[in-house]
């Protein structure tokens, strides 16, 4: 008799249904309708994150010395720092934080030379540099902003948490604080991110036009295996009609090269802002009422850690 009972009370543990409890984070402001609603808590009570994973970053460049993101911030080990030597023979150098792909006058001169039209190895935003009207526009703000939410340290009893508490950003910058940028430095930038080893290539911008360069950058990342992810943009477009690039670049192609994301806010319905299109656009996800990290240089008046 107490076998019988014991292979019923067995029997029945095996058909319990399967319960995943959330996990939380102790860090202050780890909470968003974001992270709840697309199930993130209860992913974290599987897993949350990896150092093998590699994330580029391609935007205005990161604040990767930010408290809550300098742990998770790629380097590039096999480069010296500021030894002036391309120790890797990757075509950079001292490229140890990433690269920083626009053209500038680093050394004063009044001219771009042919190595400044490589760019430099600096790739976080600049702090400066920034006027009123960019600081009203926040731009300086957006790829740290991206970064955080895919990266930000968890559990550090610090600011928020990123979807990820542990990754590694590669920082790539391609625009700068207003915001402009070209789809050629785009290109190098996908390239750069292949050569050092990225899983997956996160772009949050948009442009018009496209590219023979830019094509194949994306071609050769999806023939490597890496996932390109690709915002919609902001600008109420229908991308059907009026596309924009990289998220639309596999529109007429029967592959998916590219997954274009588009943006919802806490109604589930999309964001008044967000451009649409089925032949561009894959998945939604969050994109109102999200906190996340920011550029931070007190001496220049980023006070601001987080928001």
């Amino acid at each position: 008799m107490r076998k019988k009972q014991y292979v019923a009370f067995f029997l029945f543990i095996l058909f319990l249904p399967t319960v995943i409890f959330a996990h939380t984070s102790n860090d202050p402001y780890y909470s968003q309708w974001g992270f709840e609603d697309t199930g993130v808590y209860k992913a974290w009570a599987s897993v949350v994150g990896s150092r093998d994973v590699v994330v580029a970053v391609v935007d205005n460049g990161f604040d990767h010395f930010h408290p809550d993101l300098r742990l998770n911030a790629w380097q590039n080990k096999d480069e010296i720092a500021r030894n002036n030597i391309d120790d890797d023979n990757n075509g950079y150098v001292d490229d140890v934080w990433g690269w920083n792909f626009i053209p500038e006058d680093v050394n004063g001169d009044g001219k771009i030379d042919e190595q400044e039209k490589r760019g430099n190895n600096n790739p976080r935003p600049g702090s400066l540099e920034i006027d009123e009207e960019d600081l009203d526009k926040g731009v300086v703000h957006h790829g740290t902003l991206v970064a955080g939410l895919i990266g930000a340290v968890g559990n550090n009893d610090l600011d928020g948490a990123g979807v990820n508490w542990n990754v590694r950003l590669m920082n790539l910058k391609i625009v700068d604080n207003s915001g402009l940028g070209d789809l050629d430095g785009l290109a190098k930038a996908i390239n750069y991110a292949v050569d050092n080893g990225a899983d997956v290539i996160n772009i949050s911008m948009v442009g018009s036009g496209s590219s023979l360069g830019l094509d194949q950058a994306i071609a050769r990342a999806y023939e490597e295996g890496i996932a390109i992810v690709a915002a919609a943009g902001n600008g109420n477009i229908a991308l059907d009609y009026s596309p924009l690039y990289p998220v639309c670049s596999d529109a007429d192609l029967n592959i998916e090269q590219v997954l274009g994301v588009s943006a919802i806010e806490e109604s589930h319905r999309i964001a008044y802002f967000s451009n649409n299109g089925s032949s561009c656009i894959d998945i939604t996800a969050p994109g109102v009422n999200v906190s996340s990290t920011k550029r931070f240089s007190p001496k220049d008046g980023l006070v601001s850690r987080y928001g």
